[in-house]
Order: structure tokens, then sequence, then C-alpha cells
């Protein structure tokens, strides 16, 4: 991620269990990886990959207005759009936290608040696949 090296992966359904904690619902992904860039687990990568773009859309929907309902440690979110991309920004615990759609990818970046433009960056150019 950026200038971030990779620490530590979760996968399969150890990752999707951790995401259902996380967010408290199901969200119906088919796979999940979670990819930290930090020992300390602050700057990380959580992917899941949806069977198609508007199961992948549902599930982001949950998880925005899940955020946008609560006062429970983050900010009110914002939302850029680029180049066709939807891409929703908070601060919580911390962190800056950028969550977006990718086809049928849902992703949710977190990093602490002096690589979040690094962050952007990236999040504009990767483009993700799950063998």
């Amino acid at each position: 991620m950026g200038a971030l090296e990779l620490k530590d992966t979760v996968v399969g359904v150890e990752a999707n269990k951790f995401l259902y904690r996380m967010h408290g619902i199901v969200t119906g992904a088919r796979n999940s990886i979670i990819g930290y860039y930090s020992h300390d687990k602050k700057n990380a990568l959580y992917l899941s990959s949806f069977g198609n773009n508007e199961q992948a859309e549902r599930a982001l929907q949950q998880m925005s207005a899940k955020i946008m309902n609560t006062t429970a440690g983050f900010t009110p979110v914002t939302v850029d759009r680029d180049e066709g991309t939807v891409f929703y920004k908070t601060t919580g615990m911390g962190l800056n936290h950028l969550f977006y759609r990718q086809n049928t990818f849902v992703v949710w970046w977190q990093v602490e608040p002096d690589k979040a433009g690094d962050m952007l960056n990236h999040a504009r150019k990767v483009h993700f696949t799950i063998p």
C-alpha cells in the first residue's frame, strides 16, 4: 500500500469471521483478505469479494449506513467521486478510513493520519483480483 510494506495477512473463513464481528452484519462475502501494513495492525486493507456487482454494492451501502447512523467513534462520512468510483471517507479510532466498491469487491483501507494521502493515491491506482 503505497510506501507501506505488507506485514501479515488473514484470509478465507478467518477473515470473513473477523469482518462479520467488525461490521455486525452478514455481508455475504464469498472470500475476504485482510492485509496488515504495520505490526500494530493500525494500517490495514480489508478486501471482500462478492458474487456480482449488485451484492457488493448492497454490502457497501450496509456498511456506509451503519457508520452514518452511529456516532460510535467515527466522524460523519464524506463522499468523493473519481472516474466513476464513489469513495467514502471518515475518521475514527485515531485513523483515516476509506471504503469503496471496485466491481465485485468491497475495499476498506485504514491508515494513520500521516499516511492518508498515500492511501488515497494508491486506492485510485490499484485494481484487485482474488483467484
